[in-house]
Protein backbone atom coordinates (compact mmCIF):
# COMPACT_ATOMS: atom_id res chain seq x y z
CA UNK A 1 0.00 0.00 0.00
CA UNK A 2 1.09 3.85 -1.10
CA UNK A 3 2.42 5.98 2.07
CA UNK A 4 0.51 9.19 1.82
CA UNK A 5 3.21 11.94 1.40
CA UNK A 6 3.21 13.89 4.32
CA UNK A 7 4.24 17.71 3.34
CA UNK A 8 3.58 20.21 5.80
CA UNK A 9 1.25 21.03 8.60
CA UNK A 10 -0.41 24.37 9.23
CA UNK A 11 -2.17 25.25 11.95
CA UNK A 12 -5.27 27.49 12.34
CA UNK A 13 -5.56 30.70 13.89
CA UNK A 14 -8.41 32.35 15.01
CA UNK A 15 -8.63 36.28 14.25
CA UNK A 16 -10.80 38.38 14.72
CA UNK A 17 -9.71 40.70 12.78
CA UNK A 18 -8.39 39.52 9.40
CA UNK A 19 -6.86 42.85 7.82
CA UNK A 20 -5.29 43.65 11.53
CA UNK A 21 -3.76 40.21 11.07
CA UNK A 22 -2.73 40.11 7.45
CA UNK A 23 -0.53 43.00 8.40
CA UNK A 24 0.86 41.60 11.77
CA UNK A 25 2.02 38.71 9.63
CA UNK A 26 3.02 40.23 6.45
CA UNK A 27 4.56 43.83 7.72
CA UNK A 28 6.17 42.27 11.42
CA UNK A 29 6.98 38.97 11.17
CA UNK A 30 7.63 38.73 6.88
CA UNK A 31 5.21 35.87 5.81
CA UNK A 32 3.80 35.83 2.08
CA UNK A 33 -0.01 36.45 2.36
CA UNK A 34 -2.50 34.83 0.10
CA UNK A 35 -5.99 35.55 0.58
CA UNK A 36 -9.13 34.42 -1.24
CA UNK A 37 -11.75 36.32 0.89
CA UNK A 38 -13.89 35.10 3.27
CA UNK A 39 -12.63 35.55 6.11
CA UNK A 40 -9.89 33.35 5.29
CA UNK A 41 -6.11 34.07 4.73
CA UNK A 42 -2.90 31.75 4.57
CA UNK A 43 0.74 33.23 5.57
CA UNK A 44 3.44 31.43 5.04
CA UNK A 45 7.00 31.88 5.45
CA UNK A 46 9.82 29.09 3.74
CA UNK A 47 7.99 26.03 4.48
CA UNK A 48 5.93 27.33 7.56
CA UNK A 49 2.31 28.06 7.24
CA UNK A 50 -0.65 29.66 8.71
CA UNK A 51 -4.10 29.14 8.63
CA UNK A 52 -5.88 32.97 9.54
CA UNK A 53 -10.00 32.69 10.17
CA UNK A 54 -12.13 35.00 11.17
CA UNK A 55 -14.38 33.75 14.42
CA UNK A 56 -15.68 34.82 17.21
CA UNK A 57 -15.04 34.16 20.65
CA UNK A 58 -17.46 31.45 20.66
CA UNK A 59 -15.47 29.27 18.39
CA UNK A 60 -14.00 26.04 19.08
CA UNK A 61 -10.62 27.65 19.05
CA UNK A 62 -11.37 31.49 19.72
CA UNK A 63 -9.32 34.78 18.49
CA UNK A 64 -6.03 34.42 20.60
CA UNK A 65 -6.38 30.76 22.26
CA UNK A 66 -3.90 28.86 19.27
CA UNK A 67 -0.37 28.40 19.87
CA UNK A 68 2.40 27.12 17.03
CA UNK A 69 5.84 26.24 17.72
CA UNK A 70 8.10 26.64 14.89
CA UNK A 71 12.08 24.74 14.61
CA UNK A 72 14.10 27.53 13.55
CA UNK A 73 18.07 26.80 12.72
CA UNK A 74 18.99 30.53 13.76
CA UNK A 75 16.74 31.59 16.58
CA UNK A 76 19.09 35.11 17.54
CA UNK A 77 19.60 36.02 13.73
CA UNK A 78 15.64 35.50 13.29
CA UNK A 79 14.99 37.51 16.80
CA UNK A 80 17.64 40.19 15.56
CA UNK A 81 15.77 40.99 12.56
CA UNK A 82 12.17 41.51 14.01
CA UNK A 83 13.40 42.81 17.24
CA UNK A 84 13.07 46.90 15.92
CA UNK A 85 9.56 46.53 15.08
CA UNK A 86 8.65 43.74 18.24
CA UNK A 87 10.48 46.72 20.84
CA UNK A 88 7.38 48.74 19.09
CA UNK A 89 4.77 46.53 20.63
CA UNK A 90 4.27 46.19 24.30
CA UNK A 91 6.78 43.87 26.29
CA UNK A 92 3.64 41.41 26.86
CA UNK A 93 3.93 40.87 23.17
CA UNK A 94 6.98 39.54 22.92
CA UNK A 95 10.16 37.57 24.89
CA UNK A 96 13.55 37.99 24.16
CA UNK A 97 15.49 33.99 23.11
CA UNK A 98 16.10 32.85 26.24
CA UNK A 99 17.96 28.99 27.39
CA UNK A 100 15.23 26.68 28.17
CA UNK A 101 16.09 23.75 30.27
CA UNK A 102 15.01 21.34 28.34
CA UNK A 103 17.65 22.28 25.44
CA UNK A 104 16.13 25.10 23.48
CA UNK A 105 16.89 28.65 22.86
CA UNK A 106 13.58 30.14 22.21
CA UNK A 107 11.80 33.52 21.64
CA UNK A 108 7.71 34.13 21.42
CA UNK A 109 5.68 36.74 19.61
CA UNK A 110 1.78 37.05 20.24
CA UNK A 111 -0.12 38.46 17.32
CA UNK A 112 -2.67 41.12 17.62
CA UNK A 113 -5.12 38.72 18.96
CA UNK A 114 -2.97 36.48 21.14
CA UNK A 115 -2.26 33.71 19.50
CA UNK A 116 0.94 32.40 20.55
CA UNK A 117 4.25 31.55 18.49
CA UNK A 118 7.09 30.23 19.81
CA UNK A 119 10.55 30.03 17.66
CA UNK A 120 12.76 27.47 19.31
CA UNK A 121 16.18 26.21 18.03
CA UNK A 122 18.04 23.15 20.03
CA UNK A 123 20.81 23.98 22.20
CA UNK A 124 23.56 21.96 23.87
CA UNK A 125 22.51 18.31 23.30
CA UNK A 126 19.40 19.01 21.83
CA UNK A 127 20.60 20.59 19.27
CA UNK A 128 22.71 17.32 17.66
CA UNK A 129 19.41 15.34 17.09
CA UNK A 130 18.22 18.30 14.37
CA UNK A 131 19.36 18.52 10.63
CA UNK A 132 17.75 22.28 10.22
CA UNK A 133 19.12 22.04 6.54
CA UNK A 134 16.36 19.73 5.30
Amino acid sequence: MAQPGWVQITPFFGVSQLDLAVAFYRDVLGFAIWSPGGGYAYAERERVGLRLLVLDAGAPFPPGSSHAYVDIADVDGLFAGWEPALRTFPAERWGAPTDQAYGQREFWVRDPDGNLLTFGQGIGANAAQWDYRA
